[in-house]
């Protein structure tokens, strides 16, 4: 089979989760069957980054932060047909999924990223049977990078057959020096015997934060030698800095803010907590957390379950539970041998399912799979919807 083009369309002006996994996957790309170009809002902070991996990247003045713009229809179109790529792969970007349609792109791919509650017109008989016909027709497949995320596409109407789950993979966080780790510590102030507690997410309602920070107030209750450290930035961080003033816990919570390298911040970590209330599907922090052993206190929520198997590489607690979340904490710090046994086995989900390669390698197989029934379906003189088949 012959290289196969195809063009990533992602609306991204900031480097979120798609854009951090869009670019570990193309650095893992099989280039000797797949050629890829990305379309990216103009001024993308994404730009450098895939311009770095040789990855040729067009700018277009549309769909900021935006999945569509009915103008930027019109300036997909007359992108794409100068491309003419084999296969589109759409980010969200439903401006750019009608184009891709109206264009007669041979494979249309979306993913879905997140899971959002449904609306009531979403989760009706008409708004089912619209949004379901919809998909059919703008995509021939779409990815759920969680099974919470393809639950969430089948309640809104998408046939079960159309959606393949593909875990999101990570690169291991690279190994940290003892002076590394040592000098960190000094910076952030904290003494070298303290259980560091980490967690690592976007400062938003739906991240659970204020959970994190109640269930910090009851273990300092009991016991001051922790130190609660919070990365990553967002509207929420204000807020979040005066409850922990007035819970009377700022002086153990560190705001150590969005990290381009987190690498010496995990290896600080005793536990790595995930406290989501909302769109979680398969989150890169637990993934790198895994990537180095450290074991998971998770919310229920979401793909949460999936990526952190109960008692195997870390233990999931009812969400919005500050009483569960601290009492979790405390049993992983003082239980040595149950904290060896969730480290272990954190190591070995993540090089099971967890990590870039085979995220990648699943992908690009979809790829490879779709373009293949595409070529067999044109000979046969078949139309583009029985590509699922």
């Amino acid at each position: 089979m012959r290289k196969i083009k195809v063009v990533e369309v992602i609306t991204d002006s900031n480097i979120g989760g798609a854009g951090v996994l869009l670019c570990t996957r193309l650095k893992h790309s099989d280039r000797a069957r797949i050629e890829t170009e990305v379309i990216l809002p103009q001024g993308s902070a994404l730009f450098p980054r895939l311009c770095a991996l040789g990855v040729v990247v067009h700018e277009i003045d549309v769909c900021r932060d935006s999945s569509f713009e009915a103008i930027a229809i019109l300036k997909y179109v007359a992108l794409l047909r100068r491309l003419n790529p084999d296969l589109i792969h759409c980010h969200g970007a439903l401006s750019a999924r009608i184009a891709a349609w109206l264009c007669g792109v041979p494979v249309r791919l979306y993913t879905r990223h997140c899971v959002y509650p449904l609306s009531k017109m979403q989760k009706s008989l008409l708004g089912r049977c619209l949004i379901g016909q919809g998909q059919r027709i703008l995509s021939h497949r779409m990815i759920a990078v969680a099974h919470s995320a393809k639950q969430n596409l089948c309640e809104m109407g998408v046939a079960s057959d159309r959606i393949s789950v593909i875990i999101n993979g990570v690169e291991a966080l690279r190994s940290v020096t003892e002076e590394e780790k040592e000098e960190l510590r000094k910076r952030l102030g904290i003494p070298k015997e303290a259980t560091i507690v980490g967690i690592c997410a976007r400062l938003e309602e739906c991240k659970g934060h204020s959970c994190f920070l109640a269930a910090a107030e009851k273990l300092l209750q009991q016991d001051k030698n922790y130190r609660f450290l919070i990365l990553g930035d967002g509207s929420l961080r204000a807020k979040l800095a005066k409850e922990a003033e007035q819970r009377g816990i700022a002086p153990f919570v560190i705001f150590a803010g969005f990290c381009q390298d987190v690498a010496p911040y995990f290896s600080l970590m005793k536990i790595n907590v995930n406290c989501s209330v909302g769109t979680e599907t398969s989150s890169l922090a637990l993934s790198e957390g895994m990537s180095m052993g450290i074991p998971a206190v998770v919310s229920d929520y979401g793909g949460n379950p999936y990526m952190v198997r109960d008692g195997e590489n870390g233990i999931v607690v009812p969400q919005n539970d500050p009483s569960a979340l601290a009492t979790t904490i405390l049993r992983l710090r003082e239980d040595s041998v149950l904290y060896e046994q969730l480290s272990q086995g954190a190591r070995k989900r993540f090089l099971s399912e967890l990590n870039a390669e085979q995220m990648t390698k699943k992908t690009e197989e979809l790829y490879c799979e779709l373009f293949r029934l595409k070529i067999l379906n044109t000979k046969n003189g078949r139309c583009d919807a029985k590509i699922n088949e």
